[in-house]
Parts: structure tokens; C-alpha cells; sequence
């Protein structure tokens, strides 16, 4: 059996039970594209399988990913006959330290908006009002980057104010609400493509390059990181710089913050949050919520408050 045809079969076997199997998928296939996908599954040596799990530089999450993908297709391969042995090493390395998010501060945020304007000297496909408009839905609706340039201009509802979300990481539909603000922000982004001549029918995306194309995500990432380094946004001595996908950590992490200032009972509410970004269940939503500083001194504020009626009670 070919590596390319046993990785298809395997890639339709997972995903035909129910996984969702992107980011397994599309290792594999990276995996299969260096080996060659002729090549037979039993003649894949382990030389060939370190090379593209140490890649180059130092050994990062990512590696164990890898590795984990590759060791569920070679069980597969074995179960199915295809090779009676696994070139994948059995020895794992040590984790390198967990990834942190990192929680944009107001003062972050601003110049990232901001810097929209200028990050560029020409504009060419990407223009600075999409950019900013990107931005700004992802931190105020708390959206996935694949979510946000999926949108049609039908599932963006600025008469009832609501944002439909298809197809997302779970394979589920929901309906996301967005304030006043925030609606007013596309309002005007619609009207500025339409202005433009950009078609505007039902099924067009939403967020458009200059000529009317899609946003893929390659450019936004890309527009981002030239955006972050223009306005000087980083973390001092870090591996891990902030990321586009951030802006969705900090808007779970802001909102929650925002609930322990006004008093509100941040564990009813938690559930509702899970639902608005679309996590299956709340194991999901407290891995957002990173504890900055700002979040525990308002979560210590709130014990400290439930301590002092308990002892005076």
C-alpha cells in the first residue's frame, strides 16, 4: 500500500466517525508530501520520520502533534496490514514549557487599531478599513479568525444585530448577538465596499480584499504580524509572541474581569460566555481564561468579600 493512498483512507476513516481531524489531516498529509506519496508505507524508514518531526530549530509543542498523528495513522497501517512494523520513535522529548496566551491590555489594543492606518505604505490587496474592522470583531465578539472571515453578508443580521456562525470547529451553527457599537462598526464596512463597487449579494463574503476576493487567513495572519511589529507590540524576552488568535483570550478574559466589577455571578454566567464562543462544554472556556493579574486581583477582591460576610454573618 502507498503512503498517500493509507493516509486518504485513514483521514476518511477518522473523520467518518465523527472527528473533526483537520490539523491531524493536514500533518499527515505534510508528512506524506516530503516522504513522497508513492512511496510504500512499509519502506517509510525512521530517519525519514525524525526529519520531519524535529523540522528545524528547537523542539516545540508542535513536535508532539506530530508525533501523535503519526503514530495513530501507523496503528491504523498496522491493524490494516499495510506494514507489520512503526518507524515512529517510541521515545518522546520533554514538553517545553506551555504556551500562555497573551491578554492585550486596552492600551495594546488601541495601537494595534490605530496603527491600522499606517503599518503599510501601499495598500494592496488588504486594505486598513478591513483590517481594522477584522480586529475589532474578533475583540469585541470574542470570534475564531475562521469564523470571522467566513461570514457572508447574509449571516451578518445589522437589523436584529446578530451574527450567524456556520460550520464551526465542532460542526455546529450559533448565533452570536453584538452591541450597538460593534454593529455600527460593520454598518459601516458594508457601506464602505459597497461604495467601492464590491458585490454585495447573500452568498459573498463579508470581509473582501481590494478586489472583491475573500480574506484568506495566510493574509490576515500576515497583515497582523507586520501590524504588531509596526505598533510595537511584544512580549519582552519571550518565545511566544502575541498572536492574531489573542484577541480571543482577551475578550473571554475581559468580559469576566468586567463581571467581577459590577458584581455580578461570574459562575451563572460562565455558561453563557461557553456558549457564545462556541465551546462544547466550560473545561473549554477556563482554558481562555488566563490568570493575569488583573483577573486574580478582581477574583481575590470577590473572596475577600465573601470572606468579610461570612465572619460577620
Amino acid at each position: 500500500m502507498k503512503l498517500g493512498s493509507a493516509v486518504r483512507e485513514y483521514i476518511a476513516y477518522k473523520q467518518g466517525i465523527g472527528m473533526v481531524f483537520e490539523t491531524e489531516a493536514a500533518l499527515l498529509r505534510a508528512f506524506t508530501k516530503r516522504a513522497g506519496p508513492c512511496m510504500p508505507v512499509r519502506k517509510i524508514t525512521p530517519k525519514m520520520v525524525s526529519r520531519y518531526l524535529n523540522g528545524h530549530g528547537p523542539i516545540t509543542c508542535f513536535w508532539h502533534r506530530k508525533h501523535d498523528a503519526l503514530s495513530g495513522f501507523w496503528r491504523f497501517a498496522i491493524q490494516r496490514g499495510y506494514t507489520d512494523w512503526s518507524p515512529v520513535p517510541p521515545q518522546r522529548p520533554k514538553k517545553p514549557t506551555p504556551f500562555v496566551p497573551h491578554i492585550y491590555t486596552q492600551e495594546e489594543l488601541r495601537r494595534l487599531v490605530d496603527g491600522t492606518a499606517t503599518y503599510q505604505s501601499k495598500w494592496w490587496k488588504l486594505e486598513a478599513v478591513s483590517l481594522r474592522s477584522i480586529l475589532l470583531l474578533l475583540y469585541g465578539a470574542g470570534l475564531r479568525v475562521s469564523e470571522a472571515i467566513n461570514l457572508t453578508c447574509a449571516d451578518v443580521n445589522l437589523s436584529d444585530a446578530m451574527l450567524t456562525i456556520r460550520l464551526t470547529k465542532f460542526y455546529k451553527t450559533r448565533h452570536v448577538a453584538i452591541n450597538s457599537q460593534l454593529c455600527r462598526l460593520l454598518s459601516d464596512y458594508d457601506t464602505n465596499r459597497r461604495e467601492k463597487g464590491v458585490r454585495r449579494d447573500s452568498a459573498t463574503p463579508f470581509f473582501t480584499y481590494k478586489n472583491g476576493d475573500p480574506v484568506k487567513r495566510s493574509g490576515i495572519e500576515d497583515a497582523f504580524l507586520r501590524l504588531r511589529q509596526h505598533v510595537g507590540v511584544r512580549r519582552q524576552s519571550a518565545r511566544y509572541q502575541p498572536r492574531l488568535h489573542d484577541l480571543r483570550h482577551s475578550f473571554a478574559v475581559h468580559r469576566v474581569i468586567a463581571w467581577y466589577r459590577t458584581g455580578a455571578d461570574v459562575q451563572r454566567l460562565l455558561p453563557a460566555l461557553a456558549t457564545h464562543l462556541g465551546h462544547i462544554d466550560l473545561d473549554a472556556t477556563k482554558h481562555y481564561l488566563t490568570m493575569t493579574p488583573e483577573l486574580l486581583a478582581e477574583a481575590s477582591l470577590r473572596f475577600e468579600g465573601y470572606a468579610e460576610e461570612v465572619l460577620h454573618a
